[in-house]
């Protein structure tokens, strides 16, 4: 019984590593234009404005996936006292990616064209990256505040980090066109559709790798896709489109 409840601990790190490993992958392939030539998805040049700190974030944000797939690593190598010594400077750059990432964002809100982010327009773009950092805040807020209770570290920290890499992911232009015009362009599939189709494939591989329903992931899980819904139908309102006008400002 000993035998196989070891089996089972390292099966589950080893699930983590390779959720870390798609989500590098997937921010890579979605940012390969920023990452190669220092322009958007579309080949246009990240607006004068803003550019800073646009790069400031990008630099900020790889190097916390960077960590994130080093950290998993640690954990499946079973060194324990360097995954928690590399835990401080990765709260120092949790502390420094939730306002760059939210400024970075109201920033590009504006200074950017009116007639850009068609058909939703800026203002109820600006709803999406907000929501990223801001679940990005929240889940690994909460992952740093539970390390001592792995069975909640780990899927917060996971999701967390899923939440920034939506950025890339969902820059992936295949997917995004596919989902959008199946969809009619609606807002949801748009955007999220493809980080959410990643999450539910990363969760069927770990029901298949564990043989068990971790309650745990499953509540990320459902809090991810429950704030990308709600997200979704606020950025319809009046009140949002008036509140953004009013932060970007």
């Amino acid at each position: 019984m000993a035998a196989v409840r070891i089996s089972a601990v390292k099966t589950e790190r080893l699930f983590y590593l390779i959720a870390a490993m798609a989500m590098v992958a997937g921010v890579a392939l979605g940012f390969h234009m920023f990452y190669l030539h220092g322009t958007n998805d579309v080949g246009l040049p990240v607006t004068k404005q803003s550019a800073p700190l646009v790069y400031l974030h990008g630099g900020l944000m790889t190097c916390w996936m960077v960590l994130f797939l080093a950290q998993c690593g640690l954990v499946v190598a079973g060194n324990r006292r360097l995954h928690m010594q590399l835990g401080a400077g990765a709260l120092a750059l949790y502390l420094l990616i939730v306002p760059v990432g939210a400024i970075a964002a109201i920033l590009q809100i504006r200074y950017v064209a009116p007639h850009s982010f068609l058909p939703f327009g800026p203002y109820r773009f600006l709803i999406l990256p907000l929501t990223e950092i801001a679940n990005f805040a929240m889940f690994v807020g909460a992952a740093f505040l539970l390390r001592g209770r792995p069975q909640w570290h780990r899927p917060l920290m996971t999701i967390g980090t899923l939440s920034a890499a939506q950025a890339g992911i969902g820059r992936i232009a295949v997917i995004r066109s596919a989902f959008s015009h199946v969809s009619h362009a609606a807002f949801f599939p748009t955007f999220w559709g493809s980080t959410v189709v990643v999450l539910l494939l990363l969760w069927i591989l770990k029901l298949a790798m564990t043989r068990r329903f971790d309650r745990h992931f499953a509540i990320c899980v459902a809090l991810f896709v429950a704030s990308g819904l709600l997200s979704s139908y606020v950025s319809t309102t009046a009140w949002w489109i008036h509140a953004a006008q009013v932060i970007t400002r």
